[in-house]
């Protein structure tokens, strides 16, 4: 499906044109793109803003519908110009818009003016759907209030912590897991995500809450810079986590290993995971499955209160030649104690007092269990990176 996004470039990839495109394609659409005006921008501040001619923006729509079609468009960053064209095309060609309103940066660039702001106001009026943060919707309600126009004619998603749809005369609240985390262009990526579900014949309702899951990976594994994090479009759901358990599972049974043979268990979870039916498991036979009580499954909901990137690991024995072995790596390993419980259950156990610090921003790709029987567990993303990890340890450990 061919997706249009117009908007900003932002050199940074974090928000804007880049942002949308990324998220299109990581849902297996094709991005098609329109700039309206170059940004400089980043974590820290907006530079400019330089808005491309009418001639220039309506080049690039000329270019797109004389060859492609185009059914679903997102918009971001708009101008007078691009307004007026972008009106001009719907009525020939009768395109949807979702339109995410960027009226006022973070750090407070305002993107648009009084005289701006009345075109939006028209411009509201032929969307599918808008969706402006509080601080946008504040504005656009004063808009209407001004011009005596009704607001509940037009479809309204105000974003925040409790999104609010305002669809047909009603308020319904949609919530989700929530990440406590500042991301530059969560806005874009979040729209883009919501035209891509509609695109595929979803409800709104249903493209909403399938775009906020999408939403709470990106910022999970939002790219660190300098002075925040940029939005890193990302997609997890149990048919990626099968996918990559799979995947694993034959790379391992493939390999000449000793660790983990010959019942080696692999977990992989969804985002923040709640239960056990969160998390997958795959045994020695191949067979995944969702829900099994076991030592991955304990660590991994464990584990997710301090690093939710922390989503996969493999329990492996182990001895003091390989912890040996570990320490002079470039692997990064944590060692613990279990105080007397048994591994199976490891969530109730308390962790040292430095293990939040230890694993807040990045943490170890190794747990190593001193216990009569000691056991090594390797952390990761995701469970091919597992498999990395697996494949360099047994490198180390070959020659002993």
């Amino acid at each position: 499906m061919n997706i249009l996004t117009v908007g900003g470039f932002d050199p940074t990839g974090g928000a804007g044109i880049v942002a949308d495109v990324k998220t299109i394609k990581k849902l297996q659409n094709n991005p098609l793109s329109i700039i309206t005006s170059i940004i400089p921008q980043n974590n820290n501040k907006v530079f400019l803003k330089k808005d491309l001619s009418k001639e220039e923006i309506k080049a690039q729509f000329d270019a797109i519908f004389e060859d492609f079609d185009v059914n679903w468009v997102k918009t971001g960053v708009l101008t007078t110009d691009s307004i007026d064209i972008l009106l001009k095309f719907k009525k020939k060609y009768g395109f949807n818009i979702i339109c995410d309103p960027v009226l006022k940066s973070t750090t407070d660039f305002e993107f648009s003016d009084d005289f701006l702001n009345k075109k939006y106001f028209e411009f509201f009026k032929e969307c599918f759907l808008i969706t402006p943060n509080l601080k946008e919707f504040e504005i656009i309600e004063k808009m209407f209030e001004t011009s005596k126009s009704n607001l509940n004619d037009i479809n309204v998603l105000v974003t925040g912590k409790t999104d609010v749809l305002k669809i047909n005369n009603k308020n319904i609240e949609i919530t989700g897991k929530y990440v406590e985390k500042e991301v530059h262009g969560t806005g874009c990526t979040y729209s883009s995500a919501i035209t891509c579900f509609l695109s595929n014949g979803m409800t709104v309702k249903d493209s909403i809450v399938s775009a906020k899951e999408f939403v709470l990976g990106s910022v999970i594994y939002a790219e660190k810079t300098k002075f925040g994090y940029n939005s890193n479009p990302t997609c997890i759901n149990k048919e990626s986590v099968e996918k990559n358990l799979a995947y694993a599972f034959n790379l391992i049974k493939n390999m000449d290993i000793s660790l983990a043979y010959p019942n080696f268990i692999i977990s992989e979870s969804i985002l923040l995971p709640e239960t056990y039916f969160n998390i997958a498991t795959v045994k020695n036979n191949g067979d995944i499955n969702f829900g099994i009580s076991n030592t991955n499954s304990d660590l991994l909901l464990k584990l997710k209160e301090f690093n939710p990137k922390i989503r996969s690991c493999i329990s492996l024995k182990s001895d003091e030649f390989i912890k040996s072995k570990l320490e002079n790596s470039e692997l990064s390993i944590y060692s613990m104690k279990l105080l007397n419980d048994p591994i199976s259950s490891l969530k109730e156990v308390p962790l040292q007092n430095n293990f939040g610090t230890v694993f807040y921003e990045t943490y170890p790709d190794i747990l190593y269990f001193e216990e009569k029987k000691p056991i090594l567990i390797i952390l990761g993303d995701n469970s091919l990176e597992i498999v990395k990890k697996l494949e360099k340890i047994e490198k180390l450990i070959k020659n002993r």
